[in-house]
């Protein structure tokens, strides 16, 4: 498993797989398929901005937060609005149009300006005609209980409702089912949606579920380090893995059903790849999103000490896309014990909290203690 890859194989792919795109896994989880009811929204980003952090924002009608590259927060690459209005997106070039990369930007001016799912799919109505520079699948829930995906082009748009979907979710990667057959990640989008299916059937995807076996999945199409107690291999190629050596943070939104307090929403952040990282809450009434996340000179702390994790999975740096599934084990067994914690203790906080009257400081303070909490296990 350690062998080089041939110079001339080596060559056709850096001419196949290009170079400097986002390429994401994502889905849309509609209430049909929780057992609360709550529609769910996840993405892996992945792209080649290591460096990422979580914003909060005050829009021109809406307070939001969102994971930003570091120094840049003109673009929002995932977010949640006080409105409980969440998006995320994939790009996908085989859409129509031939302009794109102003995702970031649209998704920063949605969250800012909109409540529903109906007023976004009435801007891109508005901007038809005028035309958009983006090509992209940007998936959506509200809290009206609506949830999708729209296949967005330069001047064209395809809903995609994850409500009347088969077992009441979609997923996406980097192509459009309204493509023109040119995208890629067919098997990243495969792999997740196996992972989904086995669990929407009874109506039982969760966050923690997405976060802990969808999230942090290192399958590839040739090789499974499961279960991870009988491994016999020593690395495993991350290039085309849900969990991927690209992806720079990942996010799932809990969302809110109909008659909630959107204010409800949280979003489940972990900032830095799915396998080295923790997830923490975080909520738009909070009012802020914590010291530890957010962005500084040196980029966002708890970002770094998990970037500094990642490092000891992928140790040969003439194959960075190799991970040692061994240290992956050892590092998820110490982990997900502390997630575990988090999201039960997440469960008790949320339980009897009125979100009529949001407690602004506990918020703040229980986002605070995880993130230190995570941060002191990572650097220990």
């Amino acid at each position: 498993m350690n062998k080089r890859i041939p110079l001339f194989i080596a060559v056709i792919l850096l001419i196949n797989i290009p170079g400097d795109v986002y390429t994401c896994t994502v889905a849309v989880i509609s209430g049909e398929a929780t057992p609360d009811g709550r529609p769910l929204l996840w993405k892996n980003r992945d792209s080649s901005h290591r460096d990422n952090a979580v914003q909060y924002y005050h829009g021109p009608k809406y307070k939001f937060i969102g994971i930003i590259n570091s120094g840049d927060t003109a673009q929002v690459w995932m977010g949640v609005n006080e409105a409980g209005l969440a998006i995320m997106n994939s790009e996908s070039k085989d859409l129509e149009g031939s302009e794109y990369d102003d995702e970031g930007y649209l998704m920063k001016y949605v969250l800012g300006h909109f409540a529903t799912v109906e007023e976004f799919q009435e801007y891109l109505e508005s901007t038809n005609v005028e035309g958009r520079a983006v090509t992209s699948n940007f998936g959506v829930i509200d809290a009206q209980g609506r949830a999708g995906f729209f296949e967005t082009g330069n001047h064209t748009y395809t809903f995609f409702d994850a409500n009347t979907a088969p077992h009441g979710f979609l997923t996406r990667a980097n192509y459009a089912e309204t493509g023109d057959g040119e995208g890629y990640g067919y098997y990243r989008c495969g792999r997740a949606t196996e992972l989904l299916e086995q669990t929407a059937k009874k109506k039982a995807i969760t966050h923690k579920y997405i976060l802990q076996q969808v999230a942090r999945d290192i399958q590839t199409e040739e090789v499974s380090p499961y279960p991870f107690e009988s491994i016999a291999i020593d690395t495993i190629p991350t290039s085309a893995t849900v969990n991927r050596h690209r992806t720079v943070s990942a996010a799932v939104f809990h969302g809110a059903k109909p008659g909630e307090n959107p204010l409800r929403v949280a979003m489940w952040c972990i900032l830095g790849e799915p396998i080295a990282g923790v997830a923490t809450p975080f909520w738009v009434a909070s009012g802020g999103v914590g010291e530890a996340v957010e962005d500084s000179e040196n980029g966002a702390k708890l970002n770094r000490a998990i970037q500094d994790i990642e490092s000891q999975m992928y140790p040969n740096s003439n194959e960075t896309t190799l991970i040692f599934p061994r240290k992956v084990a050892q590092n998820l067994n110490a982990n997900l014990v502390l997630e575990n914690l988090i999201l039960e203790a997440t469960w008790h906080f949320l339980e009897n909290r009125d979100f009529n009257q949001p407690d602004r400081k506990k918020l703040q303070k229980f986002q605070e203690v995880t993130q230190q909490a995570v941060f002191l296990n990572l650097t220990r």
